[in-house]
């Protein structure tokens, strides 16, 4: 979709069913991608899944993870530190996201290299239910390249937001996720852009319902880290999805408990998602100490 003045084209695909009936703004072009694509809204399936867990025995417990504990035969992880005290552990993933970078300070000879992207979105709610067509923008006078989800939930997600912040390592390790918070000039922008395309839930002066911001996990080579630790028997990663996180979670899931109880993953061959492709082997000579590999980083879409 590409905002602009209004094409006839664009009746033609609302009659023909390739186009919502609620995109009747400023369009210049539009073009159906595809017919057969679904769509998950993050919430639900992660609660469902964590529910399915909880009823077969898990147990959720939230608190700030602040390090691990390590037994006094090298490479064993027998604990994880959380709000300063010590829950026992015989096995360790660590899957928190960007801040899985903290590992690196956990373990010794582990460099994570991660890029935080700090991107806003924003939801509307309507009383009406949506016609399912998700929207793929091109850029905009507002710096905006807006992807527009309907849900059935009657709610419609956008982001692409532009404007995004980006944190290194050390910028992460300092901020909390509850400091992750939208930027108000992109909501505004972000509204600005989908009032000019279409009338849907959008009124004179109104504000989006939700404003949020997300921090979303960019290792250097945008592949995730997925497999065992280095130096350790029984602590893992599992983090780096970027913005694919929710469409890559269940197969991360399945892979992982491949690894651990099998002892290799069957679904998916995790070579190159190795978790110690940055780290540097040190030297017996050199000790102990890190070592950090220079590997430039691009943007992450």
């Amino acid at each position: 979709v590409q905002g602009g003045k209004r094409s006839g084209q664009i009746e033609s695909l609302i009659s023909k069913g390739q186009a919502p009936e609620w995109l009747d703004g400023k369009v210049s072009e539009c073009s159906l991608m595809d017919d057969a694509t679904a769509q998950t809204t993050p919430y639900e399936l992660t609660n469902a899944m964590m529910d399915f867990a909880v009823q077969h025995g898990s147990t959720v417990l939230k608190g700030k993870v602040e390090g691990i504990k390590m037994t006094e035969k090298e490479g064993v992880v027998n604990g994880v530190i959380v709000d300063g005290k010590v829950i026992e552990a015989d096995c360790v993933v660590i899957a928190m996201g960007p801040w899985s970078c903290m590992a690196e300070d956990w373990f010794v000879n582990f460099k994570v290299p991660m890029e935080g992207v700090r991107s806003t979105s924003i939801v509307f709610k309507s009383e009406e239910a949506i016609d399912p067509y998700a929207l793929f923008c091109g850029e905009d006078e507002n710096g905006c390249h807006l992807e527009v989800y309907p849900r059935a939930s009657n709610e419609v997600y956008m982001c692409g937001i532009g404007g995004s912040k980006y944190l290194n390592n050390e910028m992460l390790k300092k901020v909390t996720p509850g400091e992750i918070t939208a930027d108000p000039s992109r909501v505004a922008a972000a509204t600005r852009s989908f009032s000019a395309m279409s009338s849907l839930g959008i009124k004179k002066n109104q504000q989006p319902d939700i404003a949020q911001a997300c921090m979303r996990p960019c290792p250097p080579d945008a592949k995730p880290y997925l497999g065992a630790i280095p130096g350790t028997s029984n602590a893992y990663m599992a983090a780096g999805h970027n913005c694919w996180g929710i469409l890559w979670a269940p197969v991360t899931g399945k892979c992982m408990t491949e690894l651990i109880l099998d002892g290799a993953s069957k679904c998916v061959d995790l070579s190159a998602f190795d978790p110690a492709r940055f780290t540097k082997e040190v030297s017996a000579k050199k000790g102990r100490g890190r070592q950090q590999v220079e590997t430039p980083v691009g943007e992450q879409w």
